[in-house]
C-alpha cells in the first residue's frame, strides 16, 4: 500500500490535470458560443485560452514522470532533470501552472507586444 502523502500528491496531480482541461472544454464551448450564436453586437470579448493551455501545459509536465503511457512516458525520458531532483521539478511546473493562469493576460499582452501583433 502507498504511503498518505504519494496518494495525495497522485490526487493532486490528477486535479492539476484535469482542471485546466475542463477549463478548456468549457473555453471552446464558449468559443463556439461566441462565434456561432451570440449576438455580435452584445457579445463582448473573444474568449482567451492562454491561462488555461499553458496551465495544461506545466501540469502534463509535472505528471509525466507519474504517468506510464505515451506521450508522458517520452517526455519523462527525454526530461534532463537528474531523478534526484524530480520532486523539485515537479512542484516547479505546478507552481508555473498556477502562475500562468493567474497571469494569463499579462502573458498574453506581453507576448502580443514582442511579436508585433495588437
Amino acid at each position: 500500500m502507498l504511503p498518505t502523502q504519494v496518494i495525495v500528491a497522485l490526487l493532486v496531480l490528477q486535479l492539476a490535470l484535469v482542471i485546466p482541461l475542463v477549463a478548456v472544454v468549457i473555453q471552446l464551448f464558449r468559443l463556439i458560443h461566441w462565434q456561432l450564436r451570440a449576438d455580435p453586437q452584445t457579445r463582448g470579448e473573444r474568449p482567451h485560452f492562454t491561462g488555461p493551455v499553458l496551465a495544461m501545459l506545466f501540469s502534463a509536465l509535472a505528471a509525466s514522470d507519474f504517468i506510464g503511457f505515451e506521450p508522458f512516458k517520452t517526455v519523462s525520458e527525454l526530461n534532463p532533470v537528474p531523478l534526484d531532483a524530480r520532486a523539485y521539478f515537479t512542484v516547479a511546473m505546478l507552481a508555473l501552472a498556477v502562475w500562468c493562469w493567474a497571469y494569463a493576460g499579462a502573458i498574453r499582452t506581453r507576448m502580443r507586444g514582442m511579436l508585433g501583433l495588437k
